[in-house]
């Protein structure tokens, strides 16, 4: 994956809002919190090498006991840093652990003080470390508070150790009964100046760290918020929207291109583009630039087959670099299927209107021709091969009259009679029929009926559309599987009659013509079923679809609107059903 791509997003990712997890306050102070006991044993460790360095060139009193007591004083401090770590560790609120660090450092560097000399003690550093550590823990109050306290600790230290309250056995160069007066105000002095100084200085120091804090927390909050917004923005578009990195690899997937492309978002992310969207990147290529602009493209998912628009451009960086591609499309499968009976129904329009102005020009010749035959059979001088003829003519003429009426039925059909009926019960009493049919025996013919269904429209004309399409899967199941399946059902917006067969398939480029007038793949036949079928459910206000695979079978599907349509008078306006 592109690494600049992944950077980007993991860094969107990382802006969480300020109230999802941990507070990033918190998070920093946890962070500062291990810094300052980083420090800590970094300072002791070197403090307790001077001191044993000190106590090793004592000449006069051995220096191990003092060594002794510094190290332990050294070993608890660092045996505290190990308790806070574990506390970080357990997740215990550092603002509590910041306390009690603040609050034992100051004991701690009290009895350093007084083992390494009182007011003259190399140490008292450490209680300037201390207050810059509450300046950084704790701000503004933190540094006045450990200010004020490591004062009057200094002071009383310094006190007791002058007056060798505590008698120790320290090194002769760490004796601090042995100043005078002068030389221990001197002392005292210097150093409480020295710790006001700090404190002062941790004050500034905290004070500017609580508005950086303020000013960082308020920040990440309003990019938080401004990143849930973009991902609630994203995630509630009705369009797919996927982002890829240059090598076409997946980052992002909104919830709305998870469910047209029927996938898991967590799994899809990493995966190839080619997956989920195969033939994309081929697109991509054969536009100038990368961009794609309301491109359409097939993709099956969940074993179904869509059409997609789709819409391409390239995914900038914050220095404008190519970090990849943003993807946006619709499934458009349902529009163009639309777009497909609407131009299906004009062409049927069409041809109707000329097949009716033909097929009437064409039958009073007919009707010459078929009067003329019966006076020349009845002549007494006609034998009987001419006899036999004029019947082949005679027969030829029914059929094509035959054909023709056919053709004025789909050209000027009758008005439809709109009456009340239930669809399960006129599918059920057509499969009886059929089941009983001769010509059927061969085939396993099954249905499944949910009823009742009950509707408006005309019965005689849907049974017309049921027949024709059970004889056509008929036909078909015959060449191929033997078996023919007829379902019927309520779905969420229409009343569904699926005729499935066993037969052959239709290949994909006959599919968008066997609705027109005169086109079969039968070697008998007019090719005028489907399309009066076709114009039928249109008249309904309904649609046929067709599902086909070669060598699998085919299925017919006719969708009825739950509200059916009102019927057409002959000016077109509307007359209230019965």
């Amino acid at each position: 994956m592109d690494s600049s791509a992944s950077e980007s997003i993991a860094q969107l990712g990382a802006l969480q809002p300020a109230d999802a997890t941990e507070t990033t306050e918190n998070t920093d102070l946890r962070r500062r919190l291990a810094w300052l006991a980083i420090l800590r044993t970094l300072v002791l460790c070197a403090a307790l090498g001077v001191s044993i360095w000190v106590a090793s060139h004592d000449q006069e009193v051995p220096g191990t006991a003092a060594i002794w007591m510094l190290s332990g004083v050294v070993a608890l401090t660092l045996t505290c840093n190990v308790g806070y770590g574990i506390a970080l560790q357990k997740r215990v609120a550092p603002t509590q652990i910041a306390r009690v660090q603040l609050a034992l450092d100051v004991p701690i560097t009290s009895v350093m003080v007084y083992l390494t000399g009182g007011a003259k003690s190399p140490y008292v550093l450490l209680y300037a470390l201390s207050i810059v550590a509450a300046g950084a823990l704790l701000y503004r109050r933190g540094a006045v508070i450990s200010t004020f306290v490591a004062l009057g600790s200094f002071a009383l230290v310094a006190l007791l150790s002058w007056k060798n309250v505590v008698s120790l056995p320290l090194a002769a160069q760490m004796r601090p009964a042995d100043l005078s007066l002068g030389d221990f105000v001197r002392a005292l002095s210097g150093n409480g100046a020295a710790l006001m100084g700090v404190g002062a200085l941790g004050y500034i120091f905290g004070d500017q760290l609580q508005r950086a804090a303020v000013s960082l927390e308020s920040e990440r909050r309003t990019v938080g918020q401004l990143y849930s917004l973009h991902q609630d923005i994203v995630q509630s578009l009705s369009s797919g929207l996927v982002t890829l990195d240059n090598d076409g690899l997946l980052l992002t997937i909104n919830t709305a291109a998870a469910d047209i492309l029927q996938r898991d978002a967590a799994t899809a992310r990493g995966q190839s583009v080619e997956e989920i969207l195969p033939g994309l990147l081929a697109k991509i290529r054969e536009q100038p630039g990368g961009e794609l602009r309301r491109g359409d493209l097939q993709v099956v998912a969940a074993g179904q087959e869509k059409t997609l628009g789709v819409s391409v451009s390239a995914l900038y960086d914050a220095t404008r670099q190519v970090i990849g591609r943003v993807v946006n499309f619709q499934d458009l499968t349902a529009l163009r299927r639309m777009e497909q009976h609407v131009r299906r129904a004009e062409r049927l329009a069409t041809v109707g209107q000329l097949a009716a102005g033909v097929a009437h020009e064409i039958r009073n010749p007919l009707a010459a021709i078929s009067g003329s035959i019966e006076l020349l059979r009845d002549a007494p001088q006609v034998s009987d091969d001419d006899r036999a003829l004029m019947a082949i003519v005679t027969r030829e003429i029914d059929r094509l009259n035959g054909l023709i009426t056919d053709l004025l039925d789909y050209a000027n059909p009758r008005p439809r009679q709109v009456v009340d009926f239930d669809l399960a019960a006129l599918v059920d009493e057509t499969m009886q029929f059929a089941q009983q049919d001769r010509s059927l025996q061969a085939l396993q013919v099954t249905s499944q009926v949910v009823g009742p269904l009950p509707t408006k429209g005309d019965p005689a004309k849907l049974r017309q559309v049921v027949w024709n399409l059970v004889r056509n899967a008929a036909d078909a199941a015959a060449l191929g599987g033997k078996t023919l399946h007829v379902a019927v059902e309520r779905t969420n917006d229409a009343l569904q009659v699926a005729v499935s067969d066993t037969g052959p398939g239709i290949a994909i480029e006959q599919q968008g013509r066997i609705f027109d007038p005169f086109f079969t793949t039968k070697v008998r036949g007019t090719g005028l079923g489907l399309a009066t079928c076709h114009s039928i459910i249109v008249e309904h206000g309904g649609r046929i679809d067709v599902d086909s695979v070669l060598g699998k079978g085919t299925t017919m599907t006719v969708r009825l609107p739950l509200t059916p349509v009102p019927a057409l008078l002959d000016d077109g306006q509307t007359s209230p059903s019965p």
